[in-house]
Formats: C-alpha cells, structure tokens, sequence
C-alpha cells in the first residue's frame, strides 16, 4: 500500500463499478469542491499485473473524483496503491485506525464510506464490528453533508463533533456556514447551539412559501398562537428522535402530515429501523 501520484491516462474505470448513473449536479458540485479545496480524499486503485491493460491503475473507489479529474482537464490525482495481495491489509488498517480513535470526526467518516465503497460494508455491519451503534456511524456519515467550509472547521478542531452534530438538521448551506462562525466567536455551548437551532427550525417551519401552485398552502390564521407552540415542540421532539430535519405540515388540530428527511439509503433504513417497521 503506497501513496502516489498517477496521471490520469494510466488509470482505467473498474468494468464492475455498480454505480452507472453520475447525477450531474452532484459533478459540478464536485468539480467546484475540488476547484476551491483540492482532493480531500485520495482515490484508491490497484496495479494490474496482466492483460491488455497491464501496468495501468485501476479504480477501487473513488470513481466519481477521478471523473471530476477528467473534467477539470487535471494531469495527475492522487492515489492509494493496494495491490490483491494488500487488499485485506488495508482493510485492517483502515478498521485498526478507526478502533485507535485518533482520527478526527471527518476522517472517521471517510474511513466508514471506505469500508463501504471498497469493502462492501453496510452501516450495521461496521457497527457490529467496531461495537458502536448503528446511529453513531450514521451520524459521522452524515457530517460528509456539511458545507466544505464547515467540514474543515471539525477538521482542524475548532468545531467540534457535538456542535456539528447540532447543526445536522439544518438544510441551507449559508445559514449552517454563518451559525458555524457564530458558534466559534461566541463559544456557545452544545447545549446552547440546539437552542439556536430549534429557534431556527421553529421559525423557518412556520414560513411556508407557496412557490408551487400544488403545494398546499397553510392558513396561519387558523392555528393559534398555542397551536404553533405546540407543532413547534412536538416537531423539535421528533428531530431529537430521528436525528434528521422533520416538518409537521398543516394545523394540528386537523388534518397534515408529518415528512422526514433522509440523506441516503443507509439513513433511510436507520430511520425504518427506528420506527420497528419489518419488511421481511
């Protein structure tokens, strides 16, 4: 396992990359990523020692990276190096890192999406190896979600996981960069940052914009001031349970419905699993 820098001519997509489809705007917000803060997290490919493409690099994980690469016409990225014989290691090592627990929340994160990229983990199977619970690695998956700027904030320490973590449920990318700042400046406490975003999500909950003539509108005027109180508070009680951004839509005292965000396929099974809802 070695660290290297590979031009791009000599690297070749792996034929079994289950991923087909690339969402075109998640590229050219990869692109910009890349553009303003380089690679974060090198690629990972092997040597091929046979065939019509011996001595070439094949990719391992990080398909997407490489593709940005390509487009921002770059000559060379930099990679991870395992070879068959190295492919178990490097899982061991990546899993020894994390368990040693020296690795800021955002690396601990990468290594989770490692395992699951390279290794074919899911989250409950790195729970049950690391003996963590199946929340905990949701939760550091999820800050991957936080604007650059703020990722390099837990990063560099000055932001920690528990104030990140606060933040999750906030969904516009400016107001978590500004609330980030705030909390640095100010020194709030965790406690105190959860405070501030209920307050947020209280408010932004109640500002419902009718951009889309199918979109029900609600009629403020209806609910009273207990009313509003009341949603507010069961809603912040549902985002403490579910760890994600929730809104209860329509008045209470009538008919609404309940959504519930998720952020990719493991946090939706997370989400199911709290609900004890079996599909089997």
């Amino acid at each position: 396992m070695k660290l290297l820098n590979i031009e791009l001519k000599n690297i070749i997509k792996n034929v079994n990359q289950p991923r087909k489809h690339f969402d075109n705007k998640k590229m050219e917000e990869l692109k910009e990523s890349i553009k303003n803060n380089g690679l974060i997290q090198p690629i990972v490919v092997r040597k091929l020692e046979k065939g019509v493409n011996k001595g070439k690099y094949e990719i391992i994980a990080g398909e997407r990276r490489f593709r940005a690469f390509s487009f921002l016409k770059m000559e060379k990225i930099q990679c991870i190096v395992i070879s068959a014989g190295d492919n178990k290691s490097y899982e061991y090592s990546i899993l020894e890192n994390i368990q040693r627990e020296n690795l800021n929340p955002i690396e601990e994160a990468n290594s989770y999406v490692m395992l699951m990229e390279v290794y074919g983990y899911t989250q409950e199977n790195l729970a049950s190896k690391l003996g963590k619970t199946r929340s905990a690695i949701s939760n550091k998956i999820r800050l991957l979600k936080l604007p650059d700027k703020v990722k390099n904030m837990v990063k560099e320490g000055v932001l920690s996981y528990g104030h990140a973590r606060a933040i999750l449920s906030i969904t516009d990318e400016k107001t978590i960069e500004e609330l980030s700042e705030k909390i640095i400046n100010k020194k709030y406490s965790v406690r105190e940052v959860e405070n501030l975003v209920k307050k947020y999500n209280g408010k932004s909950n109640n500002q419902v914009k009718n951009k889309n003539k199918n979109e029900i509108m609600i009629d403020s005027n209806t609910e009273t001031d207990e009313d509003k109180y009341e949603k507010n508070f069961l809603e912040q009680k549902l985002i403490d349970f579910f760890e994600s951004r929730v809104n209860i839509k329509g008045n209470i005292k009538n008919q609404g419905k309940i959504e519930i965000d998720f952020y990719d396929y493991e946090d939706l099974r997370r989400i199911i699993d709290l609900l004890e809802i079996n599909f089997d």
